[in-house]
């Protein structure tokens, strides 16, 4: 072998062995694991359209109980007679009266439809599968209505001038039952109790008067009014039975008084008195600007409930259109109008049969009448019985029909 091939490798000999050397004296790697990145996706934010939910359809329940309830056996046709009211009307066709507005139709080709007078003829008819009650003749001398497959059409009987009073027309309840309800204040607050007028002395200074008696009247407004005056006297007081609150003062009426010369004290002859004028009775303007005749019998417009606290001209029980005095009044929502059904609660009774001797049952609460209010105060309201099964009494109490 040739020398220069010797040496090349013994060099190479000697480079491997430095290179094993460092090796050996180098520090062992450590394991490791082979660890593969996720690839990162960006992210994507998604941006939905704010769509409703499907509202879904209630599941059908129980049919509604029946509020309008026709009489079992009621007429097709029925003709108004002189001295029937609405409320006799209604009892014809109805079980519950005040639900009278919900089945009148008015005829818009009928003159003055929501008036009835004596000999109109009233007929059930229906619109829209639902029975109604409308004027189906005008007496004899109005249109008639005919009810076709085709619905309602109008013949004319006899076409003339027909002209009658509105008075003529039947009132809601007897005119003459409620007349001094909406002609005399019944309840006169404190503070108008204390601003009002009042009678100072008589023209021959007696202490009793009564009509064509000249009475001078102290702090008598005379810039308003018709010049007639109305006398009363301050009666009891009305309180809430349950609260206690002074709900104001009764107004007894007294008489009427024409004024004859203004000034302080103004002059005024009793033109009418119910009984005997004193000295210190009240005076104050006759306002019949309220009277109502042809309001319609309906339910407060919400849920009441209320005491009866006082009855007009009765001490103990009262009955069918004679007033009662309510602790409602304008603040619970109460209208001339509405209706109130009169109910007594129940009495607590002994069990003979329960081995307690101090056992006791209480009997349910029964409706003993109706009674529709005819004017509203503040606090209070008068409403005229308009049925009544039992004597009704002062214990009873009202609540929404």
């Amino acid at each position: 072998m040739p020398i220069i091939n010797n040496r090349q490798l013994v060099k190479g000999i000697i480079l491997l062995s430095g290179m094993l050397l460092i090796a050996a004296c180098a520090e062992p790697p450590l394991p490791y694991a082979v660890v593969y990145e996720e690839e990162k996706v960006p992210e994507v934010i998604t941006v939905k359209a704010e769509i409703p939910e499907p509202i879904s359809e209630p599941e059908p329940g129980p049919e509604p109980v029946e509020t309008v309830v026709y009489e079992a056996e009621f007429p097709e046709t029925y003709i108004v007679q002189e001295g029937d009211t609405l409320w006799d009307i209604s009892t014809v066709f109805l079980r519950d009266p005040w639900f009278w507005p919900e089945i009148w139709f008015k005829n818009p080709q009928v003159e003055n439809p929501h008036l009835i007078y004596p000999g109109d003829t009233l007929a059930i008819i229906y619109v829209g599968g639902q029975r109604k009650v409308q004027i189906l003749s005008r007496g004899a001398e109005g249109s008639v209505l005919s009810q076709t497959s085709d619905g309602l059409r109008i013949v004319k009987v006899d076409p003339r001038v027909r002209s009658k009073s509105i008075d003529a027309t039947i009132p809601s309840i007897p005119v003459d039952s409620i007349r001094h309800l909406i002609e005399r204040p019944l309840i006169v607050d404190a503070d108008t109790l204390n601003k009002s007028a009042y009678v100072l002395t008589s023209f021959d200074n007696h202490l009793i008067n009564s009509i064509n008696d000249k009475l001078y009247v102290r702090n008598l407004d005379t810039s308003t009014g018709i010049g007639r005056y109305q006398i009363y006297r301050p009666n009891r007081a009305l309180f809430d039975p349950i609260t206690n609150e002074l709900l104001g003062y009764e107004a007894l009426y007294v008489g009427e008084s024409k004024l004859l010369l203004r000034g302080d004290p103004a002059t005024v002859r009793v033109t009418n008195s119910d009984r005997e004028i004193l000295r210190d009775d009240r005076v104050m303007p006759i306002d019949n600007t309220n009277f109502e005749r042809d309001f319609y019998p309906r339910p407060p417009s919400t849920e009441v409930s209320g005491q009866i606290v006082a009855l007009l001209n009765a001490i103990s029980q009262t009955g069918a259109y004679q007033t009662i005095a309510v602790n409602l009044g304008q603040r619970d929502g109460l209208e001339s109008g509405n209706i109130l059904r009169i109910r007594r609660t129940g009495d607590v009774v002994r069990d003979d049969h329960e081995e307690d001797p101090r056992f006791r049952v209480k009997l349910p609460d029964e409706s003993v009448g109706m009674a529709m209010v005819i004017r509203s105060f503040e606090k209070v309201s008068y409403a005229l019985i308009m049925e009544a099964e039992v004597p009704i009494s002062i214990r009873d109490y009202v609540q929404s029909p």
